[in-house]
């Protein structure tokens, strides 16, 4: 287990992988040469997961200063909005950021699960 999952209580877990009402889903596109930009939306960090992951024909279409935006206010974790901003200011390249950010991304998805994977069930109704 990493350390980031060590850190992680439940609730907060489970708050990283719910999803957003549909208002304030966030825009993702994904750029396919020469068909154009694909748009779609997420709800969670797990579908955005999804969204970020490399593709050899395909590259993530995305703002990413306000993707770090969204994950502080609307997923409501503002560490790894923290990370999202500093790999988009880091890297040599969009491309390159894309790569980290899904890696961030999927870490802290997997981080999640594992540490409601390994919770007691919750007793009785929230």
């Amino acid at each position: 287990m990493n350390t980031r999952s060590a850190l992680m209580d439940r609730d907060t877990a489970s708050h990283i992988l719910a999803r957003v009402p549909h208002a304030r889903r966030f825009p993702v596109g994904r750029l396919v040469p020469p068909v154009g930009l694909l748009q779609s939306s997420v709800r969670s960090l797990g579908e955005l997961e999804l969204a970020l992951r490399p593709e050899p024909r395909a590259l993530a279409g995305l703002n990413l200063e306000r993707l770090a935006t969204w994950i502080a206010e609307d997923i409501g974790d503002p560490g790894c909005a923290a990370q999202v901003r500093a790999a988009a200011n880091g890297a040599p390249s969009y491309a390159e950021a894309c790569m980290v950010i899904h890696e961030l991304i999927r870490d802290r998805v997997a981080s999640a699960r594992l540490v409601l994977e390994a919770a007691p069930p919750d007793e009785g109704p929230r």
